[in-house]
């Protein structure tokens, strides 16, 4: 065995290796084409469960072994070798000098990396992990960084996965484990397995929107972030104004627990909002739904609600939007929409 793969063990494969295919957009335009191509077809690599000895956990969720951070703490290699390139001497000197060690002598499951702590990275790339072994975690102690004990949506989407125990690591401490079993990606971050993706699904949707989600109510929702820090519509009043003139219900996530969120997803038809954790919500809806997504005009990388749309079965609309600064990096800046434009769109995801 390598001496730097000493640490872990295969225990089995989760997912053999697959290929997830997408269609173009409902309401394709050709010239669009450089946004979606690259990302129609794509192969999913294996999943394994590992079994990770002898390592230690910081309270921001780094692992490590011997003074070298693992691999599997980060959701991409290319985030190691950014973290690589960082000064690590005071993450050590932290970690075995300045904080309290506990021991955690049981086997105890991880399925976190260093994006999971947002919204959409927690439900798309941390339950799917979890879910691949959800048997097993009924009778094991799940661990978690610090931070998520602050999360509102942390608990409640645990819940229905019946895990016999969550414990979140203390600021002050760094755990020391035995034996950590570690159920690797199912896809990489942006790409899904249909089957677990719509097993997360079911599972969330039976637990808080059961009854609704059996029902046809057909409502129509947009999810503002108006107040979010960024990716926000400049023009967020105008658009408004065009959506409840469509019926639509606006709604800001931040009113509505984890819980209602389901609930009020579970109950849509038809979804728009901008790029961010508000399009996440589309995991909740029934296959057949219709989601519009306002998103930035050059960006090409960020294709996750195309992609996920198509692994839960919705219909996937899109509307390209220019930004009032240019310079400004897609993943961040603000939109401003064509109201003219989003009028039509909306008309088209109305048409049966």
């Amino acid at each position: 065995m390598n001496d730097r793969n000493s640490h872990r063990s295969a225990l089995g494969l989760l997912r053999p290796q697959r290929v997830a295919r997408r269609r173009l957009p409902a309401n394709f335009q050709q010239n669009d084409l450089s946004l979606f191509r690259h990302d129609l077809e794509r192969e999913i690599p294996p999943a394994e469960l590992l079994e990770l000895r002898d390592v230690r956990i910081s309270p921001d969720g780094f692992l490590f072994r011997g003074g070298r951070v693992l691999p599997e703490s980060f959701a991409f290699p290319a985030n190691f070798e950014q973290w690589k390139a960082r000064s690590v001497a005071k993450f050590f000197v932290s970690n075995y000098l300045l904080r309290r060690s506990r021991k955690v002598a049981s086997p105890a499951l991880w399925i976190v990396d260093d994006w999971s702590g947002g919204y959409f990275h927690w439900l798309a790339d941390a339950l799917t992990r979890l879910y691949t072994i959800r048997e097993m975690a009924r009778s094991m102690t799940l661990l978690l960084p610090a931070q998520y004990a602050s999360f509102g949506f942390v608990r409640p989407s645990l819940a229905p996965f019946q895990v016999r125990d969550v414990q979140f690591i203390e600021p002050d401490e760094t755990l020391c484990c035995e034996r950590l079993v570690v159920p690797m990606h199912t896809a990489p971050s942006g790409h899904y397995d249909e089957e677990i993706l719509g097993g997360v699904r079911r599972l969330l949707v039976e637990a808080y929107a059961g009854a609704t989600a059996d029902g046809d109510e057909g409502a129509r929702v947009y999810v503002s972030r108006a107040r979010a820090t960024k990716r926000r519509i400049a023009n967020e009043k105008e658009v408004v104004g065009v959506v409840r003139e469509f019926g639509f219900r606006v709604v800001n996530a931040e009113e509505h627990t984890f819980e209602q969120q389901v609930e009020i997803a579970a109950r849509a038809r038809l979804l728009v909002s901008n790029h961010g954790a508000g399009l996440t919500n589309m995991l909740f809806m029934r296959d057949g739904g219709r989601v519009l997504e306002l998103r930035h005009q050059t960006d090409s990388v960020n294709n996750c609600y195309f992609t996920m749309a198509a692994a839960l079965g919705l219909e996937y609309f899109y509307q390209t939007c220019p930004s009032d600064d240019p310079s400004e990096d897609p993943h961040t800046a603000d939109l401003r929409v064509d109201a003219r434009r989003l009028a039509e769109n909306l008309r088209l995801m109305l048409t049966p």
